[in-house]
């Protein structure tokens, strides 16, 4: 009976298999892994993101990408003795115009929308005092707030192929929200068609 089971698995699969073209031409769904620099718009804080994006292509010129993106960030002035720790996690919906497409890479542009779920910790030394709309410390005591906002997204980028499934992308976004926090990244990451 056990073999029975595997005998019907492997059966499937290798009809799964052959169903695939053996000549796979790019152009199809595809992953999108990135991580890179990130800063936020005003330079005080920098730190990094990490982003995950299903492509899927409408023709030959366009294709929409919902993703999840992740940042965090951490700023120390010690000359003012206030420390800044920012975390964010976000969805994001994309679309993406390629105006350059050849057999090495593609050039591409997007413009989308996402929301974003900050969370700020905010300590301030001993004689430092700290005041924004969500919250106010004074010296020697810290807090945490959160704040959610959606925005807009623009980014160009390029993507180098690599093999017929796989290819190196290298972009550049800029990301500003309702709540007036704004943040530029440089991303690079791997792209796997399916």
């Amino acid at each position: 009976m056990k073999y029975s089971y595997i005998l019907s698995v492997i059966m499937v699969l290798s009809i799964t298999a052959s169903a695939f073209s053996q000549d796979f031409e790019i152009g199809g769904n595809s992953l999108r892994i990135e991580t890179g620099y990130a800063f936020t718009g005003s330079g005080d804080l920098d730190g990094f993101c990490y982003y995950n994006e299903f492509i899927q292509p409408l023709n030959s010129w366009f294709s929409v990408a919902p993703s999840i993106g992740f940042y965090s960030f951490f700023g120390d002035d010690e000359d003012i003795e206030l420390l800044k720790d920012v975390k964010s996690a976000g969805l994001d919906l994309t679309g993406y115009f390629y105006p350059v497409r050849t057999d090495i890479f593609d050039l591409e542009a997007g413009l989308g929308f996402y929301v974003r779920r900050w969370h700020w910790v905010v300590a301030t030394g001993p004689d430092v005092e700290y005041s924004s709309s969500e919250l106010h410390l004074s010296g020697s005591s810290h807090g945490d707030y959160f704040v959610a906002a959606p925005g807009y997204t623009v980014s160009l980028g390029a993507i180098m192929k690599t093999s017929p499934r796989t290819g190196i992308s290298l972009k550049g976004v800029y990301q500003n929200d309702t709540r007036g926090i704004v943040v530029a990244t440089v991303r690079a990451g791997l792209n796997i068609w399916f």
